[in-house]
């Protein structure tokens, strides 16, 4: 049975996804609100699909699409202790045993479907018509068992006080957010299912399931490294949980035996031989590779325009140099959230958890500015605790994605998915007005301003690069500049979600209420 329309109608908003949701609020039509976002974005990513991917036709290494499709062929035809040591110049497996598993579950699918697809050694630079659409359903079909029922349940049981057309907005919102559907189904990788975890994670933490929290935790993680990023938090947040409770080391000791079940049943392949383990931990962590590869919007890359930092020290001096910057910068978001969930009552479990969120952003973003080795696509993970505030922080949620997706444009551009970029780009800042201010949150004047000049920047440089030929002597000129700019810019979004999670016990958001 259609639900009644709310007695009293929903203050219209300026934003059109918000519009779409009051309209079926309007017509008793709620209970197709969900399947139909679902559905479109289901479409959405599908359509992505059908453009190209990294790598595509560039032999002789291809991309990250043809290293996925690798990693099936490895995890499948050879033993265990071969899957991190096999052919290693030719795309060698680099992600904990969680990515080598899941290749290794897609792979016996291929396999039942058309063993050619993944023939061990002969199926290199395959990109038959079929063999595409097989790894690009794989990719929508994982993002659709782990990362989007958590982004469904994790709206509609944390936002009771909200109205329906709000978590609905929420939930639309976050499952078409662009960049993760440009770099899983266009770029090609399977990033939701590691950010998926993550969600979990936050979900657990507010149902007070530490337990399954932590078990979720290592999952992401042990399905990709950079899940590592969220360690500090969770760890503070749990080790606060333990300290707050009576019966607090009965606590620790159930999160330890957790944690090191979970990571050893996926270690347990490997677990025998010591050899074997350590060349896990080197694949994993590649410090050889250097502190950072390609262009990415950090703060070394950006450093390097004026200080030749790998010229001037050895990559051990530069290990600890962003080790000891990388702490400095996440400890205090870190400290706050320990000693705020060590004073947390009962009444103050919501608070406690927006905390842990913005924790989580402050990390992430921290990892991904100041730490050894990381990739442009790396901004996909302080920014997916960010979207979990979309309802608090709605401009700042806004703007934050549209300058990450456009640190990621050197990439995919490179991957000719130029068109996929800007009809996203302007899908999401139609959906969400951005940077026009919803009519419930007024965003300062200021903030406005800044927000307006950050578009017409990125939009400068975009019409550069499409028109102005760069000179000889620079031809990365258009790419170092993004990288310059896109860093200013996480650098005064890490500033700002520090600011908000200091001042959230002092200022409460103002809510959707739900109206009777």
């Amino acid at each position: 049975m259609p639900r009644k329309a709310s007695r009293t109608a929903s203050r219209p908003s300026v934003v059109p996804v918000q519009r779409w949701f009051q309209f079926l609020e309007s017509q008793s039509a709620q209970d197709i609100a969900l399947p139909v976002s679902v559905l479109f974005a289901l479409l959405v990513r599908w359509c992505i699909g059908l453009h190209g991917y990294s790598g595509q036709g560039t032999p002789p290494l291809y991309g990250d699409y043809e290293a996925q499709r690798h990693w099936m062929e490895i995890t499948t035809h050879l033993p265990v202790s071969q899957w991190y040591s096999y052919d290693l110049q030719y795309w060698g497996l680099d992600y904990p045993p969680l990515t080598a598993f899941q290749s290794w579950l897609c792979g016996a699918v291929a396999t039942y479907i058309d063993p050619s697809w993944i023939a061990l050694d002969a199926s290199r630079g395959l990109e038959s018509h079929t063999s595409k659409q097989f790894m690009r359903a794989t990719a929508i079909a994982l993002e659709f068992i782990i990362y989007v029922p958590a982004i469904v349940l994790f709206f509609r049981s944390q936002h009771t006080k909200m109205s329906w057309v709000a978590r609905q907005v929420s939930i639309f919102s976050v499952l078409l957010q662009p960049c993760l559907i440009l770099i899983d189904h266009g770029h090609f990788q399977y990033n939701s299912v590691m950010l998926g975890f993550l969600v979990w994670t936050v979900y657990f933490a507010a149902q007070e399931s530490y337990i399954l929290m932590a078990v979720s935790f290592c999952c992401s993680f042990m399905f990709k490294q950079m899940g590592l990023y969220y360690a500090p938090a969770v760890f503070a947040f749990l080790l606060a949980q333990c300290f707050r409770r009576k019966h607090g080391t009965v606590l620790f000791v159930k999160l330890g035996v957790a944690v090191v079940a979970t990571v050893g049943v996926m270690l347990g392949p490997w677990i025998t031989s010591v050899d074997q383990l350590q060349q896990i931990l080197v694949r994993v962590f590649p410090v050889a590779r250097g502190l950072y590869e390609d262009k990415v919007a950090n703060v070394w890359c950006a450093v390097n325009v004026a200080v030749k930092l790998r010229s001037l020290f050895d990559a051990q001096s530069l290990v600890r140099l962003s080790t000891c910057a990388t702490a400095l910068a996440f400890i205090p978001s870190c400290i706050h959230l320990f000693f705020t969930i060590r004073r947390q009552t009962r009444t103050m479990q919501s608070t406690a958890i927006r905390v842990f969120k913005y924790c989580l952003v402050n990390t992430s973003l921290a990892f991904f500015l100041f730490s050894f080795q990381v990739h442009e696509k790396s901004i996909l993970v302080p920014l997916a605790p960010a979207l979990l505030l979309i309802d608090e922080e709605e401009w700042a949620v806004n703007w934050f994605v549209q300058v990450a997706l456009f640190s990621l444009y050197p990439l995919l551009y490179v991957d000719g998915l130029q068109i996929p970029y800007w009809v996203m780009a302007v899908l999401w800042a139609f959906l969400r007005s951005c940077p026009a201010c919803p009519a419930h949150t007024p965003t300062p004047k200021c903030v406005m301003v800044l927000q307006w000049t950050s578009m017409l920047v990125m939009l400068a440089l975009h019409t550069a690069h499409a028109f102005v030929p760069p000179p000889s002597s620079l031809p990365d000129i258009y790419v170092v500049l993004n990288v310059v700019y896109c860093c200013a810019m996480f650098v005064a979004f890490l500033a700002y979600f520090n600011y908000r999670q200091f001042t959230c016990l002092q200022v409460q958001p103002t809510l959707k209420q739900k109206k009777d």
